[in-house]
């Protein structure tokens, strides 16, 4: 058993849309029983739903949050490993708040755990905030003695194929190569897609907490495995560790923008749905251009996939977008699912005729930049607020939603402090080369000034 953290430490894994450390040095299973006890008060009704991705320290930790939970007299229904998507599948139509032990995309040697609704929306800064201070201040909740259950995953899994196989079909049969990453996605792909219709290939299915193919992340890796398994395929997926994102690429190995992606899906979309669409303050231009086509309007939210998933809720949206890799089609689930989504991707591409690079060549991608500055979580939020009085005295129509954006004639400019790493990011997209490398110079040299002070 790990030594345990200091209390400076553990306060560190608390972030802004869920809980996170590296295992054994600030988050250890008795933090995690801490967290379940602290989080008992936050449950709607009696019973949380819980499962967790493939990382090693998963199954231990899930079973100290599941024990700090009972000690309070509350439930647990744990659904064992799967998918970020499929468990929540199974607690919004259970009506269960839903709790989920994972670090996404990050490396192995991280964990945590994420919390959301009955309705699929995560919990919010101000729900994560009320659950840091009853854990801090070590408030216990009710005692009592409350059930663990378990419920056996393939159930879960076939409860969830059958769903999505009841909503949309293929037209054609594309041959598709996915890769999991050794992810939870691995769990599920390969039947989706197979019972579905499609040929279908699989890299790196095996469900391994080392993550030994690939980075967790399929944004930040390049994903040769998958990219050399592309030949003679209409398309390639790849999905991150615990399978809410996900990351496109065309026939020849060419990877889609959030943007293209998002024409994709609302060419077949749109035939039947109206509503607006939702999409976060880091999104390019380029989203405009595509709801432009379709006239749609599009609404702007801060960035995390909680407020893209309550944004497409509260704004009566067909589809939301943010360009980390999450969609939101309510009609399908009302909530963020890269597995669902990426299966109703495949099945609008089967109703178009042609290949998935000529479909995205119909939307241009802008020259576009996102630059992260390194800086403590104890400086970070100081430096942002500097820079945002900089930048208020330059500009003062700025956009203050979500860190500070500034909009120009030939493009924009978001300088933002990350909620999940020690970082502040600027994100720059322009109308050409020239004009970004402008942008950059001007906005990384602010930030760049109020760091070193």
């Amino acid at each position: 058993m790990p030594r345990e953290p200091d209390s400076r430490k553990v306060e560190s894994i608390f972030r802004a849309y869920d809980i996170r450390g590296i295992y054994g040095k600030t988050l250890t299973e008795k933090v995690m029983e801490g967290i379940g006890r602290a989080f008992s008060g936050l449950i709607e009704g009696k019973t949380v739903i819980l499962a967790r991705d493939g990382r090693l320290s998963g199954e231990g930790l899930a079973r100290a949050f599941a024990e700090g939970v009972t000690s309070t007299g509350k439930n647990v229904t744990d659904i064992g490993m799967l998918p970020l998507g499929t468990g929540m599948f199974h607690a919004w139509r259970q009506g269960m708040t839903y709790a989920y032990v994972t670090a996404s995309h990050l490396g192995s040697e991280w964990n945590g755990i994420k919390f959301f609704r009955s309705q699929g929306i995560g919990f919010m800064e101000e729900e994560l905030e009320s659950l840091r201070k009853a854990f801090l201040e070590g408030r216990p909740g009710e005692s009592g003695s409350g059930e663990l259950t378990t419920v056996n995953s393939r159930d879960v899994i076939t409860g969830y194929i059958d769903y999505l196989l009841s909503k949309i079909r293929p037209a054609r049969k594309l041959r598709v190569a996915l890769d999991t990453g050794n992810g939870a996605a691995g769990l599920v792909a390969r039947e989706l897609f197979t019972r579905a219709g499609f040929d279908v290939y699989v890299a790196l299915e095996e469900v391994d907490g080392n993550f030994p193919g690939r980075l967790p992340d399929p944004v930040s890796d390049p994903l040769r495995t998958l990219k050399r398994r592309l030949k003679g395929r209409d398309l390639g997926i790849a999905y991150d560790g615990d399978g809410d994102r996900m990351v496109i690429l065309d026939e020849g190995g060419g990877r889609l923008t959030p943007e293209q992606v998002s024409y994709v899906m609302l060419s077949e979309l749109l035939r039947e749905q109206s509503g607006p669409i939702v999409v976060n303050v880091e999104s390019t231009r380029t989203i405009d251009m595509v709801a432009e086509r379709f006239k749609r309007q599009v609404h702007r939210v801060r960035v995390g996939h909680n407020h893209l998933v309550k944004g497409t809720h509260d704004k009566g949206a067909c589809f939301g977008m943010e360009p980390s890799g999450h969609y939101s089609v309510p009609s399908i689930f009302p909530f963020d699912d890269s597995l669902a989504i990426s299966y109703y991707f495949a099945c609008a591409l089967s109703r178009r005729q042609e290949r998935l690079s000529e479909l995205a060549g119909e939307i241009p991608s802008l020259p576009f930049e996102r630059i992260s500055f390194d800086v403590s979580d104890e400086r970070k939020f100081g430096v942002m607020d500097s820079v945002r009085e900089d930048l208020r005295k330059r500009y003062p129509n700025m956009n203050t939603m979500d860190g500070v954006r500034v909009d120009f004639d030939n493009g924009w400019a978001l300088v933002r402090p990350s909620n999940t790493q020690p970082q502040i990011r600027l994100t720059v997209e322009a109308r050409t080369g020239a004009d970004l490398e402008a942008l950059k110079g001007e906005f990384s040299g602010i930030i760049k000034k109020y760091i070193k002070t």
